[in-house]
């Protein structure tokens, strides 16, 4: 069968049906890489990304498929690299909606609200990963990796024991004086709250669930236990470690601190899988 646009935008608007390509394994690209784990996670044909040189550091989980690739940065994506690729469907989020109108030049374009949302992302990620089972033909795949996920995180779950003694406080350092803590309307707490371990944060995130303060606001979390996650600037590193302001924090000085892998903050299921794994690692040896 001969697919053109129009057929394209047709399927597309049939929310409760199929596309009308479904089952010929469409081609994806994204501008997000929470809408490209769960893609990965599905097993779909994935394109092009943007921004391929941080899923390393950013994203990590699932290992990006060889071949994927880089549409650049995602609020200034490169067209032509898009128009040559010619995916059947380019996946983006509201957050992105500036450049929907150069994406519908190239392809047809779904946004997926997930973040942003001014509570819990759970259920849109849930929405998400059933509507990409729907997009690729791969719906018993979608149902899987949901099922999969609430089984792991709920084994995981039964494992933590040590970590329930102290709350948790998961932060990235923005640079030597700020950090970003992540707590409700985000995908961390979900993990966390579904873990049942609890966020020692005691003050409001904004609605992508974190919140951004200066290091001396840290003296709030009291008798906590923190999470630093990857990556730390050298730069930052070096501050710190001849801060007094830092070194006097109670949980410094109580060597309560870690070190932690970086997990997406704005991901999806893959996201929260690797978030349980490695506390349930944290936990047998560090905890």
């Amino acid at each position: 069968m001969h697919l053109t646009r129009r057929s394209l935008l047709a399927g597309l608007g049939a929310v409760a049906t199929k596309p009308a390509w479904a089952g010929t394994g469409p081609r994806f690209a994204t501008l997000d890489h929470g809408l490209a784990q769960t893609l990965i996670a599905l097993g779909a044909d994935l394109a092009a990304i943007a921004q391929v040189p941080y899923w390393d550091i950013w994203t990590v989980e699932p290992p990006l498929p060889p071949g994927v690739a880089n549409l650049g940065l995602a609020r200034e994506p490169n067209m032509e690299s898009l128009a040559r690729l010619a995916p059947d469907l380019i996946l983006s989020t509201p957050y992105l909606e500036g450049v929907r109108h150069q994406l519908e030049r190239v392809a047809p374009v779904e946004s997926f609200p997930i973040h942003a949302v001014g509570a819990s992302p759970w259920p849109n990620i849930l929405d998400a990963t059933r509507r990409l089972g729907v997009l690729s033909d791969r719906e018993a795949a979608a149902d899987r990796l949901i099922a999969e996920t609430d089984a792991e995180l709920a084994r995981i779950r039964d494992q933590l024991t040590r970590l329930r003694d102290l709350p948790l406080v998961p932060l990235h350092f923005v640079d030597s004086r700020h950090v970003r803590i992540y707590g409700p309307n985000g995908i961390i707490q979900d993990t966390l709250d579904r873990l049942e371990l609890r966020n020692g944060w005691p003050g409001p995130t904004n609605g992508w669930g974190f919140a951004t303060a200066g290091i001396e606001r840290l003296v709030e979390i009291g008798d906590a236990r923190v999470l630093v996650f990857d990556p730390v600037r050298p730069d930052v590193e070096a501050t710190l470690a001849g801060s007094p302001l830092w070194q006097g924090l109670p949980f410094v000085r109580a060597d309560r601190v870690r070190r932690f892998p970086n997990v997406l903050a704005f991901g999806t299921l893959p996201a929260a899988t690797r978030l349980a794994r490695l506390l349930e690692a944290f936990e047998r040896d560090h905890a």
